[in-house]
């Protein structure tokens, strides 16, 4: 069942355990790794910055998709369908393959119309989102997270054609479950960056299984603690672009965590006025992860090292009816390295 979650923070500093580690165990959420069937593009070059926002390179996404597709169908792998049932590799291809019922008329009397059904097996190229099964902990210290993949599955997405010949994305469908043994060789780099959301509220486009909400709260409430404290470095975001620019703690917590005085006067004699500070609050819904893949070729087996977090929050607008999110900051673990720029440099903070 689904952990739904609200968290919203003041800025009035709360006690907590060091010691705490585990952040979530058995979370389920989806990564899509295909973005460019929603973002027209004629090449990688030539997309925007922001290219490896819920994807990975066109030229490696097929290799490791075919690769996935041969050793699930070989029996190398251990299978399960999506209600955690192994299952052997006729019903892995009874699960692969698209069923398509074609009506047609016969071309003499009595002209009568009849079906031909055309079996196919499904494309490794419409596996657009991997769905993720991972235990969470993180560093007391550093607030670096730790991903420990469980499994993973495929989800593919079905295309048609409107009449204005423009292909158009239908419902993602979840496929098999790939449970990973305990130990694998991820030698292989799957991806240096990619971007993707996940959120633990009850969202239609980022959601999330098993969050422990109060593991959660804990983390968001530190990491914003350490940052307004300069333990932790926080960069400014900017359009597009991987944030580079770091901001000091106090302008952090000016800018989170703004007062505001608002005037009004009493309805009853002598009808004088007086002020009303409102302190600003925000609710962190979901958390944007930086990271970077490598695998294991003979498991499928996925690792991921976490980049960098930034806390997302929900913007509402007058009427209560939610208008989107918005990203808060970057905070890195490592050194972050871009695509096709190299290095980023980071720059010191505003004093």
């Amino acid at each position: 069942m689904a952990m739904l979650l609200l968290i919203t923070f003041s800025c009035k500093p709360k006690s907590e355990k060091s010691d705490m580690s585990v952040l979530s165990k058995n979370i389920e959420y989806d990564v899509t790794i295909n973005n460019f069937v929603e973002s027209p593009c004629t090449s990688l070059e030539e997309t925007n910055s922001n290219w490896y926002h819920n994807n990975i390179e066109a030229s490696v996404r097929g290799a490791f998709l075919d690769l996935l597709f041969k050793n699930a169908l070989s029996g190398k792998l251990n299978i399960t369908d999506m209600n955690n049932k192994v299952i052997d590799t006729n019903k892995l291809k009874e699960l692969l393959t698209i069923t398509d019922t074609i009506t047609s008329m016969q071309d003499r009397p009595p002209f009568k119309t009849y079906d031909t059904i055309i079996k196919t097996m499904l494309s490794p190229s419409m596996i657009t989102t991997l769905r993720f099964r991972e235990n969470w902990t993180y560093e007391p210290k550093t607030m670096a997270i730790t991903k420990k993949v469980i499994a993973i599955a495929p989800l593919a997405s079905s295309i048609r054609i409107d009449k204005e010949g423009k292909e158009i994305i239908g419902k993602k469908n979840a496929l098999f479950w790939i449970v990973l043994p305990e130990k694998n060789s991820t030698s292989k780099v799957l991806t240096k960056r990619i971007v993707s959301t996940v959120s633990y509220t009850k969202d239609p486009i980022y959601n999330s299984l098993n969050f422990d909400s109060t593991a959660i709260g804990t983390y968001m409430q530190k990491l914003l603690q350490l940052v307004y404290a300069d333990s932790l470095t926080a960069y400014q975001l900017s359009s597009g672009e991987l944030p580079d620019v770091a901001m000091s703690g106090k302008e952090w917590e000016k800018q989170l965590c703004a007062t505001e005085t608002i005037k009004q006067q009493r309805t009853t004699p002598p009808y004088d006025t007086y002020d009303t500070i409102v302190k600003k609050v925000f609710t962190v819904s979901a958390i944007r992860f930086l990271e970077e893949w490598k695998f294991d070729p003979e498991t499928m087996a996925i690792d991921k090292k976490i980049v960098g977090v930034c806390p997302v929050e929900e913007c509402f607008d007058m009427n209560k009816e939610f208008k989107g999110y918005r990203p808060l900051f970057w905070v890195y673990f490592s050194d972050v390295w871009t695509p096709f720029d190299g290095k980023l440099e980071l720059k010191k903070k505003n004093k």
